[in-house]
């Protein structure tokens, strides 16, 4: 839905657009026709909260329209049904409809049945669209040049063109309904040919509203409920949370059972046509939130799914791809190190809940870690998808995921790879400050590029480093973290009507521009929701309260308890529908938006931050390990280390490795440790060399030598 009226319908799954939008106009003959979508106010209900059918009641000076819109949970269709009130006589209710247009692919064709009353036709490339419902004459046009809106608006609120069909194009069909005044119902059926929406269509109507609506309110009464608990910590006694829960499980794929869209929606979705910046693919990071939200609600079954999903379209290497289509075709080709992490920790939390029957750590999270230890610390991308380098939130991500597969390798009496799992997880949890915090601005940042000389001046800051806290690696009041929730806060907070909220990052340019006009590859990034239930966590960890913020979260909710993926601050710009404290432009409802709510009320009414896990929390706050290792690995070939420490060397293969700590004048060798990992280890004793003292080491392999010399300086 979107002001007021229908937008995006998926069909034959839920990353395919089939209907782009169906909205309604009033027109009379001497009068411009009124667009109930841009010019008329709306008010939105659900059903009931958590039933995921809506009545939209539309108000303008010249009629009142109510409209109720229910999807049948056993047909391939949705029902319209509405009542039409003109405050004058000759006015006259119409509705025009498109079919979502695929960047390169052919056009769309428009057709009108001659039958009586005529039916509404739409095709894009194998998906069929009918529209059947009281329609005394219609039209096929082009959108913007012969649609039903212009022909409506060029011939002063009369319909006159009355083409049959329009094809190879950005097509609309439109129609005039045969009523004055009164009740009406319209259906709208998909198909993979013109027969079988039809079919679906009319069978929609033959049920009828009472019905339809009677059956999609069942099915999802036999959902597992909301907890009277989280209810009972909301601010409106649980609606938006019940919605939250429709959201999420809304954006599981009914036939790709376990995948999770992150959003069904296009950001800016008026000028983003380039099918390229969508949302309506499955990210393992957003899975992660949203199955874990539902986790923590007390439906089990969608995460359980979504961990066989992940185990399905992971790939040869351990990893994932940035994101993908339901099919497991990957969509965006980067790398993103805590999309990795993720499903080891979505496996771990199931194992905990007692709600695997499976091995995910043989077939899944084995493979996982040991993509991690190969690539990290550092990332190509990190959570935001726009840069690379050391990120505390992905390396926060990725410590959790080493230490609860070591676990689990322990617990399979894999003990040596348990071993390497959790000495690489030490390592890096001790060094991200050395890493991620500059001390010249007193604050994490958002990324470091240098493992060695620390963050650069200049670089930008970020609260990614609120995952530490949560994760269970640092403590709430860690120094660090206190110190850098001040900078973040004079840097990246700003005001709403109802209270703070946060932006991501300095010089974010991912929003509308200073003008209110849509992002077109830059522009200004605004708050997100989500990064206020982010800050509320660490408060709730930090004080036990976090109510207050809670109440801010809820007032981003949207028409009809959409949460979005950011909203506007500063002043209002109407032009754009920019309003301070409500949804921009970016997409909504995002589903790890959602999620963070959810999780938010959770936290607050257990008492405990949920996604705190405790053999992270064990490890790193009761008990922090003393001078761990360093490790070398062919992603992060150190040259140094902090004196005293030991140096551990990650090799892909079974090796010699040759060191001296005389410039080679005698040398002595140490044999790689098979970690059963598909990696090979060995420790120098590098915790004998003094400050400034070197030590050179190659690797001789069972066919060849390493071809160069390495070095790692004492400091």
């Amino acid at each position: 839905m979107a002001r007021g009226n229908l937008s995006e319908v998926f069909y034959p799954a839920l990353d395919q657009p089939a209907l782009h939008d169906l909205r309604f106009f009033v027109a009379a003959p001497g009068l411009p026709p009124v667009d109930d979508a841009t010019e008329a106010t709306h008010s939105l209900s659900w059903l009931r909260p958590g039933v995921p059918a809506f009545t939209v009641d539309s108000r303008h000076d010249e009629y009142h329209l109510v409209t109720e819109f229910l999807c049948d949970p056993e047909l391939n269709a949705l029902l319209i049904t509405g009542t039409f009130n003109p405050e004058l006589p000759d006015l006259r209710l119409y509705l025009q409809a498109g079919a979502h247009l695929s960047p390169g692919r052919p056009g769309n064709d428009a057709l009108i049945a001659d039958q009586k009353p005529p039916v509404l036709h739409l095709r894009q490339g194998e998906v069929h669209i009918s529209i059947c419902g009281p329609f005394s004459r219609a039209s096929a046009g082009y959108r913007e040049r012969s649609d039903l809106h212009v022909d409506l608006h060029d011939n002063e609120g009369e319909m006159v063109a009355l083409y049959s069909e329009a094809t190879g194009g950005n097509v609309t069909v439109g129609a005039e309904l045969g009523i004055h005044a009164g009740p009406f119902q319209v259906s709208v059926g998909f198909g993979l040919s013109r027969p079988d929406s039809e079919e679906a269509a009319r069978e929609i109507l033959r049920k009828g509203a009472a019905r339809v609506r009677e059956a999609l309110a069942e099915s999802w009464r036999v959902l597992p409920d909301l907890p009277p608990r989280i209810a009972q910590v909301s601010g409106d006694g649980g609606a938006l949370a019940a919605q939250s829960v429709a959201v999420l499980r809304s954006l599981e794929d009914k036939d790709a059972r376990g995948a999770f869209v992150a959003a069904p929606a296009a950001p800016w979705g008026e000028s983003n046509h380039d099918g390229n910046l969508v949302y309506h693919l499955v990210w393992s990071r957003d899975l992660y939130q949203a199955a874990t939200a539902l986790l923590e609600v007390g439906d089990v079954q969608p995460a359980v799914r979504g961990l066989r999903h992940l185990a399905r379209v992971q790939r040869s290497d351990g990893g994932w791809a940035q994101n993908w289509n339901l099919s497991g075709r990957a969509h965006w080709n980067g790398l993103e190190l805590d999309q990795a992490a993720y499903p080891v920790l979505l496996a771990w939390r199931l194992r905990q809940a007692q709600a695997l029957d499976w091995d995910a750590y043989s077939t899944l999270v084995r493979n996982a870690a040991t993509f991690i230890l190969r690539i990290g610390p550092g990332t190509p991308l990190d959570r935001w998808e726009d840069a690379g380098g050391l990120s505390p939130s992905t390396i926060a991500a990725a410590i959790a995921a080493l230490v609860c597969a070591g676990e689990m390798a322990h617990q399979a009496g894999q003990h040596l790879a348990a071993a390497h799992l959790r000495t690489v997880a030490d390592y890096w949890a001790d060094r991200v400050e050395a890493w991620c915090f500059w001390p010249m601005a007193a604050s994490y940042v958002r990324l470091g590029q240098d493992p060695q000389a620390g963050p650069a001046p200049g670089s930008l800051l970020s609260a990614d480093f609120l995952e530490l806290v949560r994760l269970g690696i640092r403590r709430p009041d860690h120094p660090a973290v206190l110190q850098s929730l001040a900078r973040v806060d004079a840097a990246l907070r700003v005001m709403t009507p109802a209270g703070p909220a946060w932006r991501r990052y300095v010089n974010d340019a991912y929003g509308e521009h200073e003008d209110g006009s849509p992002f077109d590859g830059g522009g200004v990034g605004r708050a997100w929701p989500l990064l206020l239930g982010e800050r509320a966590h660490h408060q709730y960890a930090l004080t036990g309260n976090a109510s207050d913020l809670a109440r801010v979260y809820e007032s981003f909710a949207g028409p009809g308890g959409m949460i979005p993926e950011q909203v506007w601050y500063g002043d209002a710009i109407p032009a754009h529908g920019l309003i301070p404290g409500q949804a921009t432009g970016s997409a909504s409802p995002l589903g790890w938006a959602h999620a963070e709510y959810l999780k938010l009320l959770a936290t607050i009414a257990t008492g405990r931050v949920i996604d705190l896990l405790e053999p992270v929390y064990r490890r790193y706050i009761e008990s922090s390990p003393e001078e761990p290792a360093y490790v070398w690995s062919r992603a992060h070939p150190i040259t140094e280390f902090v004196a005293g420490r030991k140096v551990r060397i990650q090799l892909d293969e079974e090796a010699v490795i040759r060191w001296s700590a005389d410039d080679w004048a005698t040398w002595k060798e140490s044999r790689t440790v098979d970690t059963t990992l598909g990696l090979h280890v060995a420790e120098l004793p590098t915790q004998i060399m003094r400050p400034g003292v070197s030590m050179s080491w190659t690797a001789h392999f069972a066919d060849r030598w390493e071809g160069s010399n390495h070095s790692l300086a004492a400091k």
